[in-house]
């Protein structure tokens, strides 16, 4: 795992070396191990890459990485798990290699297939391919976004990095706010600014499953290369265990030690015990809760037993919980709503101080799997959907919504009105229609924006069950700030590389097809999961409630206990995020909240205190 860095410019620069060195300054804490640059020789470009060594750990593996000819230079942030079987394919083809590395197969890889090597590759990634001779880069980032890839436009050219803050050396960048990234933050589910969007108007995010060109100073095409097959077909639970056990193996290549998260529910203990069952070793184990009586600590306890793992465990501090989350959002260059990664972070520095580089966790078992709360009431309604004509529904929907306004009824009946692929879409419009005027000076965005970023990740297809629909956008999008930023930025903070089994594509494929009520039952989320690991988990840890690290400490108890008092001072003060936000509307909101008006939910507390804090650390940076 490692912090990557290109530049290209308009025209030649004596300064590009200066500029390649200040964006790999500003990674050093996602790889301590290397550094290493390379320029073309007519000043147009060039990549840099700072490494935390996992695979190879020699220095033949140090980036960037060369082809046998050296016209080609890769700066790679990654694992690739396939990485031994393409090795054999492409040495079959005559390709040298000049190191053990898994990322040096993207190399010789696009040298084979160009672009379309990225639809071989199975792992987490995010990499820049530099050709030596003309000064173009190529990007790509994994289908499912666990590694971040960001570009800044700028007067003389683009900048590529891992991170927003690694782009603030560099001359002429233009830090102007973007209120369309503020206004989609505030939206629904949405914890953290969707892709492609930054709180900065002038730096932009390579969604998941897109590729990227760059030349001359400009991106000359963007792509998206993944596009899921949502076909339904008969999945056995021997198919999915298969497939869940070769995933595990996957990530278990490594020339260092691994360990794992263990919250003692389904996700962590069946990923344990796989790592247990394919690796024979014995393994260290991790859990996180609020105190030695926390319930889910006990729970964890409980597997780690029946497992026979060295476990320890992690204790959350109130007292740094603040100080973390204030780290978290300038670490990420953006707001960021998620206090789950103050946890994370306190755990992940623990970990690193063990002297482990790699952990195991569950990220994405609940969006793949249908194991999040309120499942239930999609697949109801998706039920609803399957034997109501649309055309009906509609006419209801138009005579009595106006009356319900903003309630379940009304938002059940706005979504079976709907065609696939714009369901969720209306609900994002819907909610924007009525949030945006009320918080942001001049109404806000266009509502339209809102809809067209949520029907762009369908403009290749889309399930037809709407429970289906849902969980996807979750997967690739609402949910990234549980998913992909937390398996990242806060490990990345310590340098740590977090691996996650559920999000194997060829996994996540498979869950693609699964028929949604093989998922969800009248017993509860992930029916076929827990019924292929029936005869590996005990029945205890299969049927317990869905939980998960920091259950029992809640945000909204957080917002009227140990920060109120930050919370107050922070909506006291109305110069804040360059006038986007209506001072009287938010001072309304917190009136509300502090009433405990159930229609003012903690969350978007939560939201409006993030872009609260991140407007006093960007106006004292």
């Amino acid at each position: 795992m490692c912090g990557i860095a290109a530049i290209s410019n308009h025209a030649p620069r004596e300064d590009i070396s200066e500029m390649l060195q200040s964006l790999s300054y500003r990674l050093v804490h996602r790889g301590p191990d290397a550094e290493g640059m390379t320029v073309c020789q007519n000043g147009l470009s060039g990549v840099a890459h700072r490494r935390l060594s996992i695979i190879d750990l020699s220095e033949r593996a140090h980036q960037p990485l060369f082809n046998e000819k050296r016209t080609l230079a890769l700066v790679c942030n990654g694992e690739i798990y396939n990485h031994q079987d393409l090795r054999q394919e492409l040495e079959r083809k005559g390709h040298l290699f000049s190191s053990d590395s898994d990322n040096e197969v993207v190399l010789h890889l696009y040298e084979e297939h160009g672009p379309d090597a990225v639809q071989k590759l199975r792992g987490m990634f995010a990499f820049a391919i530099l050709n030596l001779q003309n000064g173009e880069i190529f990007c790509a980032r994994d289908p499912f976004g666990e590694k971040p890839l960001f570009y800044a436009m700028l007067p003389w050219g683009v900048a590529v990095a891992s991170e927003i803050p690694a782009f603030y050396g560099l001359p002429g960048l233009n830090l102007a706010i973007d209120p369309e990234a503020a206004a989609l933050f505030l939206l629904r589910n949405l914890r953290h600014i969707p892709d492609p969007w930054t709180i900065r108007k002038s730096i932009r995010s390579l969604p998941p499953g897109c590729t990227m060109s760059i030349a001359d100073g400009k991106v000359v095409e963007s792509k998206r290369y993944w596009k899921p097959d949502f076909t339904i077909r008969p999945i056995s639970e021997i198919e999915v265990l298969g497939t869940f056990d070769r995933a595990v193996k996957r990530c278990t290549v490594a020339n260092v030690e691994i360990a794992a998260l263990l919250s003692g529910g389904i996700d962590s203990t069946a990923i344990t015990d796989s790592i247990l069952r394919s690796t024979g070793k014995s393994l260290r184990t991790f859990a996180f809760g609020l105190n030695a009586a926390d319930p889910e600590l006990a729970r964890a306890r409980r597997a780690a037993e029946w497992l026979n793992t060295n476990h320890r465990e992690i204790y959350f501090d109130a007292n740094r919980q603040h100080e973390l989350f204030d780290d978290l959002i300038k670490r990420h260059g953006q707001p960021i709503a998620a206090l789950p990664l103050t946890h994370a972070m306190m755990l992940f520095e623990t970990i690193h101080a063990e002297g482990l580089k790699v952990v195991m966790a569950g990220h994405g078992a609940d969006e793949v799997f249908y194991g999040y709360d309120g499942a239930a009431k999609l697949a109801t309604l998706s039920k609803w959907q399957d034997f109501l004509p649309r055309s009906l529904v509609r006419t209801v929907a138009a005579l009595i919504t106006p009356a319900l306004r903003e309630n379940q009824i009304a938002e059940a009946l706005n979504v079976l009105s709907q065609e696939p692929g714009s369901r969720k879409a209306a609900l994002y419009a819907q909610e924007a229609k009525r949030l945006w005027p009320q918080l942001m000076f001049g109404d806000g965005p266009d509502a339209r924006t809102a809809y067209d970023w949520a029907t762009w990740w369908y403009s290749n297809g889309c399930p037809e069950s709407y429970i289906d629909e849902a969980a996807f956008l979750g997967l690739v999008q609402e949910n990234a700030h549980a998913i992909t930023i937390a398996g990242d930025l806060p490990a990345m903070a310590h340098s740590i590389e977090v691996r996650c089994p559920f999000l194997d594509r060829d996994l996540v494929e498979l869950g693609l097809s699964i028929r949604y009520r093989d998922k969800v039952t009248p017993h509860g989320g992930k029916a076929i999961l827990k019924r292929a690991l029936n005869m590996r988990l005990p029945g205890d840890i299969l049927d317990a409630p869905k939980r998960g690290f920091g259950y029992y400490i809640q945000e909204e108890a957080i917002f009227r206990g140990e920060w109120k008092h930050k919370i107050d001072a922070a909506f006291a003060d109305h110069s804040d995020l360059e006038g986007i936000l209506n001072p009287d509307a938010l001072t309304r909101v917190k009136q509300a909240f502090d009433q405990q008006d159930r229609r003012t939910p903690a969350i978007l507390i939560s939201k409006l205190y993030a872009l609260k804090r991140f407007a006093v650390m960007d106006g004292a940076a």
